[in-house]
């Protein structure tokens, strides 16, 4: 049986993948408002908390 994920990692990979998309987005001239509609998905669907 697989062990759930611990807070900790689910927030090491929202935070991995919110900073790829980030250079991605930035690279290519995405809007601000787009981008943190975006960011803001990412650590919901990890149910962690963007909170810095």
């Amino acid at each position: 049986m697989d062990k759930p994920e611990s807070y900790d990692s689910k927030l090491s990979q929202a935070r991995s993948l919110a900073s790829q998309l980030g250079m991605f987005a930035e690279e290519n001239d995405i809007p601000k408002d787009l981008w943190d509609s975006l960011e803001s998905t990412i650590y919901d669907f990890y149910q962690v908390s963007s909170d810095r």
